[in-house]
C-alpha cells in the first residue's frame, strides 16, 4: 500500500515550520534579486548536514509550475518516509502584488514596509540593486 503524503497549504504570510526533525517545504516567492522574477523552491530540512534546496526545472529547463513543483515535492516526502509537505505561496499576498507593481520599490504611499537586510548591506524599503 503506497505511503500517502498530506499537502498542508499555508497562508501566504505564515511562518515557515519548525520543530519537527525532517520535512519538505515548497516555497513560492518573489527572486531577491530580480523581485519581477517568481521562484520556486523545495526545501528538505531536518535531516544531519545542512538543508537541501532545489529550483525544480522541466526537461527543457523552464520552470516548474507551482503544482508541478508540489507534485515534485510529494515525491521526495515519500522517498524520505516524510507524511506531510508544506506548501507557501508568498507571491499570494496582496501587499506583495502591490509591491511587485510598484517594480519591488516598497516605499508607495499608504505603506511602511522595511526590507533590509543588513548581510547585504542594504537599508530601507526598496529592493532594486543599490550602489555602494
Amino acid at each position: 500500500m503506497p505511503n500517502t503524503v498530506e499537502i498542508r497549504k499555508l497562508d501566504a504570510h505564515d511562518p515557515l515550520p519548525e520543530g519537527q526533525r525532517r520535512r519538505v517545504v515548497v516555497l513560492q516567492r518573489f527572486d531577491e534579486d530580480d523581485p519581477r522574477r517568481i521562484v520556486t523552491e523545495i526545501t528538505l530540512s531536518g535531516s544531519p548536514g545542512p538543508s537541501e534546496v532545489v529550483q525544480p526545472r522541466r526537461a527543457d529547463g523552464t520552470a516548474m509550475s507551482l503544482d508541478e513543483v508540489v507534485a515534485a515535492a510529494q515525491k521526495v516526502a515519500e522517498s524520505e518516509g516524510i507524511g506531510q509537505v508544506f506548501v507557501l505561496d508568498r507571491t499570494a499576498g496582496r501587499l506583495e502584488h502591490d509591491v511587485i507593481e510598484h517594480a519591488g520599490d516598497h516605499s508607495f504611499p499608504g505603506k511602511t514596509l522595511d526590507d533590509t537586510d543588513p548581510e547585504d548591506g542594504e537599508t530601507g524599503p526598496d529592493m532594486r540593486p543599490r550602489v555602494p
